[in-house]
């Protein structure tokens, strides 16, 4: 009997430390700011537009290039929040120095993108273009329009991401595009909730 009421009584000691941990976590939460969520955000919000997108998914793109890191150097030798290749960051207005800025690096990430667009204007389902264009960002898009090509001899719907993707030789983009809008949806989410709790 000893024994079961020493027991009773840790189980109650840890169930009230517990319940105290959780209102300290929470009331820190309540603190935490939109631009602590996501860095750059306001920046993702003013250029997200451009492209038509919503900014959490251009701010997705940057999660997965970089965890937001404005210093991330790839060993290809992409750079910054966007991880673009050199050559491709001074195409779209970058030098030596701005491309380890973050909004000049996300504003000539945007621009890449909307080349990418360009490239895939031919396919008119908005959701269907924008994840052509996420496997293009991630590979470029010689690899998709090959796989497109490969699609298309074998009776595949070359339109529709889903038919494409098992014809991409790599298992990069075809997880890329998935972890990009999974992490889209979560950001959207996250936002609405933290909307909600801050009004």
């Amino acid at each position: 009997m000893k024994k079961a009421a020493i027991i009773l009584f840790l189980v109650a000691v840890l169930s009230f430390l517990l319940g105290f941990m959780r209102v300290e976590v929470s009331e820190g939460e309540e603190e935490i700011t939109r631009e602590e969520m996501v860095p750059f955000q306001s920046c993702f919000e003013q250029c997200a537009p451009e492209v038509g997108w919503d900014w959490p998914l251009l701010a997705s793109v940057a999660y997965h290039e970089s965890r937001f890191h404005a210093k991330a150097h790839s060993q290809s030798g992409a750079c910054g929040v966007m991880q673009l290749m050199p050559k491709t960051a001074r195409r779209f207005g970058l030098n030596d120095s701005t491309i380890w800025v973050p909004e000049d690096n996300i504003r000539a990430g945007v621009k890449y993108i909307q080349f990418l667009q360009g490239k895939w204007a031919f396919i008119h389902n908005q959701d269907e273009q924008t994840k052509f264009v996420l496997a293009s960002y991630n590979v470029g898009p010689g690899f998709i329009f090959a796989a497109r090509k490969l699609a298309k001899a074998d009776g595949a719907n070359p339109y529709v991401w889903s038919q494409v993707e098992p014809y991409v030789s790599s298992s990069y983009p075809r997880r890329y595009v998935k972890q990009v809008l999974k992490t889209a949806n979560k950001y959207r989410n996250d936002y609405t909730e933290w909307e909600t709790n801050s009004r």
